[in-house]
């Protein structure tokens, strides 16, 4: 397990047996995949090799499709890292990768600096959805933080408006011994899809204050909270464990709280949730390497789907998957017909 580098070996195992207890706990509650979503079947065998590079919270998503993947077709080589979301998009703009995997949307001034690059736009690709969640100790009451006091607990600037910072839990409504009690910031900084929606979403633009610690990844921001009962993190809904629960959440306050679940991920109430991407490098009327076009396909797919939901994502609806794997598939047959002759590129 690649946290071995940075985790200590005794909250390893506890991170191990609580993700265990959590998977459990989730699959209990967790909704049945539409049956309706096409099932992937290998139309022959494919070989090649694949590098993907990007978000740390897709990692193990990209992991499990690419081990299952791999075994239906031995041939492929595919290497993937999770360092975040920007670090994926610099190795696609320095060609040291064929797919960036974000946790959030390429923004327009990126994509200008990618046409500049490659001289035509990215191939963006959603493959599945995620929360956002509010992580706090099992131990803490909260039951539930509007939009506004999250910004003026994490972010220097407190542009939603509270002229006063948060920093004790007594100022969130906490009583006895919880009320002068500090509050303790964790979460990721730097090149992370996550830090990047927090500081839009939450921060509105702004920036953290410097109060945050700023976690390796986001299993250490769970590890994190779970020795820390006074602290509070943010991280994906796919890290949540049996020793954090994730906190609900308003969009104004005095407003309604909204938990991070499959239904209100799906029908768009919970304020802080996200699309998962792929973008890939592709050439307009130029097919995809096998390798490449393969995983998408299976990204797309049931199994790749169904992949999503036992890690603790949210699948995208029929509707989203039947309309990209038309437009996948169809690009795909379109410049093969139109190039018969021609290799499919590499």
């Amino acid at each position: 397990m690649e946290y071995r580098r940075w985790i200590p070996w005794s909250p390893l195992i506890v991170l191990g047996v609580s993700l265990g207890l959590a998977f459990e706990t989730m699959a209990q509650v967790r909704p049945e995949l539409d049956p309706q979503i096409p099932a992937y079947a290998a139309q022959e065998q494919i070989s090649g090799k694949l590098k993907v590079a990007g978000s740390d919270t897709m990692k193990p998503l990209i992991d499990a499709w690419v081990g299952d993947l791999s075994r239906r077709h031995p041939g492929i080589k595919i290497t993937a890292a999770g360092a975040g979301s920007e670090t994926g998009l610099e190795a696609l703009l320095a060609h040291q990768t064929e797919i960036a995997a974000m946790s959030r949307r390429m923004t327009a001034a990126e994509i200008s600096v990618f046409v500049k690059e490659y001289g035509y736009e990215p191939t963006e690709v959603p493959v599945a959805n995620d929360a956002l969640a509010i992580f706090v100790h099992k131990d803490n009451p909260i039951t539930g933080l509007s939009l506004d006091e999250l910004d003026a607990m994490f972010c220097r600037e407190r542009r939603r408006g509270l002229n006063y910072a948060v920093d004790s839990w007594g100022l969130v409504g906490l009583m006895d011994e919880w009320f002068d009690a500090p509050i303790r910031l964790y979460g990721r900084n730097g090149k992370s899809g996550t830090s990047y929606l927090f500081r839009e979403e939450v921060c509105k633009g702004g920036t953290f204050r410097p109060q945050l610690i700023n976690a390796q990844g986001s299993a250490s921001v769970v590890l994190d909270l779970v020795k820390d009962p006074q602290g509070i993190g943010f991280s994906a809904i796919g890290y949540r464990t049996s020793m954090v629960k994730p906190v609900p959440i308003a969009s104004v306050k005095g407003g309604r709280y909204v938990e991070p679940n499959f239904q209100t991920a799906m029908d768009g109430s919970y304020p802080l949730r996200r699309n998962l991407y792929l973008y890939i490098a592709r050439p307009p009327k130029t097919a995809p390497s096998p390798a490449l076009a393969e995983l998408v396909r299976f990204a797309l797919s049931q199994q790749g789907q169904q992949l999503a939901l036992d890690h603790g994502y949210f699948p995208l609806s029929l509707t989203e998957l039947t309309r990209l794997t038309s437009k996948w598939s169809g690009s795909v047959k379109a410049v093969q017909l139109e190039s018969p002759g021609r290799p499919i590129s590499e």
